[in-house]
């Protein structure tokens, strides 16, 4: 898409309380004589309510596409009743909302937002160029996310321990960084497997494909998930999931298929998942290409080719940039 369209980034300052008015008028500042076609905007609030009172004035077409923890109930802007008001306005103004998986738009559809304006475009990932490599010959397990709560990482470790009492060779490695960390690497010492687990932090590019090729299995062990960024990178390296039955991992995976979904909140079902694709390295193989397979649904230039049929309908014309002048 950068190639045949103007893309412009307009990046939110750093100021809490007036984060939202400065965004807006740095973008009437960087956009003069040179308004957009279309108007993304990344997340509900803050972004797609400046981009709501941008498009008050100027008219721009909107897109808007939350993030999924801006839009959910019990986050921390539904629990603010203002900010929440603001958010649902910003949608409501939107001329399109997009939702990254069936779980979002049902959530969508419940605060308001009209079907016609509706569209669910999934995430995108990159492909591999060929067929995935055999799964590990070691029994590791990989997870990855930010370590918030709603990841459910403190009850992969409680599940983890049970596979160590099966299978004491296995290995976990949780990467990603957050604010539950002090939290599990005090529950990895309480339930005694420091030997076993490893949290290297944020991994990217070769060392994330370099955790994905030595994983057996993957795991994503969420509360709540509306498209998981990193199960979709597992499922295209090849890897068989085992994922808790919530949001987008039903839509994105098939049960006894590409991988094995559990109930949430279970760690003994999650562990009885674990272990079976550990114990059985043929199966692992067999759901790993299933996954891989699985993967080309939601690939990087399908996900494009949706965005730029969506640009091209709000545009005011049909081959326009995304940015003028």
């Amino acid at each position: 898409m950068a190639a045949r369209y103007r893309l412009r980034r307009y990046a939110r300052p750093s100021s809490k309380r007036f984060g939202a008015r400065q965004t807006l008028a740095q973008l009437f500042l960087q956009t003069w004589g040179r308004r957009p076609h279309v108007l993304h905007c990344h997340g509900a609030y803050p972004a797609g309510y400046v981009g709501a009172a941008y498009k008050r004035v100027t008219g721009t077409p909107l897109v808007i596409r939350p993030h999924g923890a801006d839009i959910l109930p019990g986050e921390w802007i539904d629990r603010d009743p203002r900010l929440r008001a603001r958010m649902r306005g910003a949608l409501l103004a939107a001329d399109a909302v997009v939702a990254q998986g069936e779980s979002l738009a049902e959530r969508l559809r419940a605060l308001g937002v009209p079907a016609e304006g509706l569209r669910i475009i999934h995430n995108g990932v990159r492909l591999l160029d060929g067929e995935p490599g055999p799964p590990a010959d070691a029994p590791s397990v990989l997870a990855m996310g930010s370590l918030t709560a709603k990841k459910g990482f403190d009850v992969l470790l409680r599940a983890f321990a049970l596979v160590l009492q099966c299978l004491p060779a296995a290995r976990l490695t949780i990467a990603g960084e957050g604010p539950e960390e002090p939290q599990l690497v005090r529950q990895v010492a309480w339930l005694g497997i420091g030997d076993s687990v490893a949290f290297p932090g944020v991994v990217t590019g070769e060392a994330k494909a370099a955790l994905l090729a030595r994983a057996r299995v993957f795991v994503s062990s969420s509360r709540r998930e509306p498209f998981a960024n990193a199960t979709l990178e597992a499922m295209a390296a090849g890897r068989p999931i085992v994922a808790t039955r919530v949001g987008g991992n039903v839509e994105m995976m098939e049960d006894e298929m590409s991988g094995l979904l559990v109930e949430p909140e279970d760690p003994e079902g999650l562990a009885k998942a674990i272990l079976r694709l550990l114990e059985d390295r043929e199966r692992a193989a067999v759901m790993g290409r299933a996954a891989w397979r699985r993967a080309e649904v939601f690939s990087w230039e399908g996900m494009v080719d949706r965005y730029e049929t969506l640009y091209r309908e709000l545009a005011s014309a049909p081959t326009s940039a995304a940015g003028r002048g």
